[in-house]
């Protein structure tokens, strides 16, 4: 595009792949963000050596660099959540593969269809993050603290170590145990 900004990642436009595939945008919006990046610290430079033109040209080169980005890792969730899911029921959510902000969105989203629905239960696979840095899930906890701001009754681990078993169940019968533990006490 002409930008003589350095950008030391991939070129977006060079990723190469089948547009099926999730790995695909995620890798084309992981270059958008490195693009973005440099975008940003050469308008931050360009702004520092009182260049005020190209420090905005460079700005608004970011931003658009960050819109393809964010466009790009979106993709990828919905096809993720596509292949993950296309044979389960209803009542499961699998989240292997999203980012939290992605799962967080996810799980909203399924939450309030399964609350349509009439649903009774959900079970939402997080994974035992085996896959995350230091093999510490990220996605549970946020997770977890996602459906216990929705006042569900949550159990971490059933059926397997990798999943939470939600609830729509009311304050009455999530019991005082829940609502003490659980957040509700004021005093606690």
């Amino acid at each position: 595009m002409g930008n003589s900004y350095s950008n030391s990642g991939p070129d977006p436009s060079a990723i190469t792949g089948d547009p099926n595939d999730p790995d695909f945008w995620r890798r084309k919006g992981d270059a958008y963000a490195q693009a973005r990046n440099s975008a940003f610290a050469a308008s931050q430079a360009a702004y520092r050596s009182r260049d005020g033109a190209r420090a905005k040209q460079l700005s608004e080169e970011g931003k658009r660099l960050a819109g393809n980005a964010t466009e790009a890792h979106a993709r990828a969730a919905a096809l993720l959540l596509e292949r993950n899911n296309a044979s389960r029921a209803p009542s499961e959510l699998d989240l292997h593969g999203l980012r939290v902000a992605e799962a967080v969105q996810a799980v909203e989203a399924a939450l309030a269809r399964a609350r349509a629905a009439g649903l009774q239960k959900m079970v939402l696979i997080v994974g035992r993050g085996l896959h995350s840095e230091g093999g510490v899930s990220r996605l549970r906890p946020a997770v977890e603290g996602l459906v216990r701001r929705h006042n569900l009754r949550v159990t971490p681990g059933v059926p397997n170590q990798g999943c939470i078993t939600v609830e729509f169940v009311s304050a009455a019968e999530r019991g005082w145990v829940e609502w003490l533990f659980g957040g509700g006490c004021v005093i606690c």
